[in-house]
């Protein structure tokens, strides 16, 4: 049994920044709640239709990654992107494309942007898992900072902000299709 664990363990190990490309931006692109709370049962704990807006915005053109159960919660691969999923369950399908490990997504993400001549960003869009695999790895953040505290079951890691810098915000009030004030940051690192 242990030595089963070692393996496991060791296969899913990241690989040194270092054999991603110099150029690469590695981004997080998340809505957190003042707790860190960032999903409940598989959904989105808010409704902030700027954020999606933002977020729509933010990642066109450009590939996205996202574990299983994220790409579950949105139901399809989005439009104007390349959709990577990383999964050990998932077959084939139209739309994503799918890899098993979270360096095989950033390296398939990198790929996708040589071969369209598009800027080197892989945006990580979720969940949990994701985000904390690629906490040695992310060097921009893009968080939506939403105003409230929530009993969820997906956090977001704690991140030392002071460890990074404030490049660009924007605040939003709470209105008829926001549920929450809340402002977004972007930040890169130190």
């Amino acid at each position: 049994m242990i030595s089963c664990l070692r393996v496991m363990n060791h296969t899913h190990r990241l690989k040194p920044t270092w054999l991603f490309s110099l150029k690469t931006t590695i981004s997080h692109l998340v809505a957190l709640s003042n707790n860190r709370v960032i999903g409940v049962d598989n959904d989105l704990p808010w409704t902030l239709k700027k954020d999606l807006q933002h977020f729509s915005a933010y990642t066109q053109n450009k590939p996205i990654v996202m574990g299983r159960k994220t790409y579950e919660s949105i139901g399809r691969p989005l439009p104007n992107r390349k959709n990577i999923v990383i999964s050990g369950t998932m077959g084939p399908s139209e739309g994503l494309q799918i890899v098993t490990a979270l360096n095989d997504a950033i390296l398939a993400a990198e790929s996708w942007n040589a071969e369209n001549a598009l800027e080197n960003e892989v945006v990580l869009i979720g969940g949990g898992y994701v985000f904390r695999e690629s906490m040695e790895l992310v060097n921009k953040l893009v968080l939506t900072f939403v105003d409230c505290d929530i009993e969820g079951d997906i956090f977001y890691p704690e991140v030392d902000l002071s460890l990074w810098r404030l490049t660009e915000e924007s605040s939003f009030e709470q209105d008829s299709e926001n549920q929450y004030n809340f402002k977004v940051g972007t930040y890169l690192k130190n």
